[in-house]
């Protein structure tokens, strides 16, 4: 791996994306998962280790300077988790804005933390959860930068890019789909469920408002039509899933996953749109 500039990085200022893009200006990373953890070791994280932790993710120890730091991840979560976890706190670490919400030397992070998202919406939010969300948007800035990733962004929005993208960034599916939706060119949303029940929901900021909420039982999924639990694009009712249904077809793809948990991709018919945009 090339050599860091730490400081020529921290001139890029508090920005997330500023900073992720600061790092892979000077890494000329081109394909396969960003070496997490020797960018850490490169800029003067002295110490990651991996520990069996209660109700933490992830954990800094680090100077009032920065001047170096040691970060943990949690032992027993999986190795994608964890290379989100580095990064998050590789985040927290870069950042000169960011401190610890007590008196400590350090930042500690719960998974509620990890999965504050990476995007702030219009609500006042505490210190605290806006450090979370900006050390998460840098940790996916950093695994999977746009540039690398709308490689995978050509044709119809399909939850195999998504598999093949999550694999490409070593990403989990849940985070390779979020980052897919917000970034392909066709708006989509995405329904994130556990035995047919919605977790929660994501999409993209010019998509329709879905009105599927956490808790809420949804309708019969697609069934998966191959070995890596995908099903094909269905259409489905708009009115089970939208807010504001509209007069367009909607379609749904599914990925069922172990433990009875899904992601459901929702997309308005290619075909139709396609041919609208051909008559106007």
């Amino acid at each position: 791996m090339r050599a860091l500039d730490r400081m020529e990085i921290e001139d890029s200022g508090p920005n997330p994306e500023r900073l992720a893009a600061a790092i892979h200006l000077q890494l000329q990373h081109s394909n396969g998962p960003v070496p997490v953890y020797e960018i850490a070791k490169a800029l003067d994280v002295v110490e990651i280790r991996e520990a069996r932790m209660g109700g933490l993710e992830g954990a800094l120890v680090t100077t009032p300077d920065r001047n170096v730091g040691s970060i943990v991840v949690n032992s027993r979560s999986h190795p994608v988790r964890r290379r989100f976890t580095l990064a998050h706190e590789l985040g927290h670490f870069l950042n000169p804005w960011h401190r610890p919400s007590d008196s400590s030397s350090g930042f500690s992070c719960t998974r509620g933390d990890l999965g504050n998202g990476w995007r702030r919406g219009s609500a006042p939010v505490s210190r605290h959860v806006a450090q979370e969300i900006e050390a998460n948007r840098f940790a996916i800035e950093l695994l999977a930068p746009a540039p690398l990733v709308r490689r995978h962004l050509s044709g119809i929005p399909d939850l195999a890019k998504v598999i093949e993208l999550a694999d490409n960034f070593g990403l989990s599916r849940a985070a390779g789909a979020r980052r897919y939706v917000e970034l392909h060119p066709r708006p989509t949303g995405l329904v994130f469920s556990a035995d047919g029940v919605v977790r929660y929901v994501e999409r993209h900021s010019d998509f329709s408002f879905v009105s599927c909420r956490p808790g809420q039982r949804l309708p019969a999924l697609p069934a998966p039509t191959d070995e890596a639990g995908l099903s094909d694009h269905v259409e489905v009712d708009p009115r089970d899933w939208l807010g504001r249904p509209g007069r367009d077809s909607l379609v749904a793809q599914t990925l069922t996953q172990r433990d009875g948990y899904a992601i459901t991709l929702l997309v308005f018919d290619a075909t139709e749109t396609d041919a609208d945009e051909s008559d106007a």
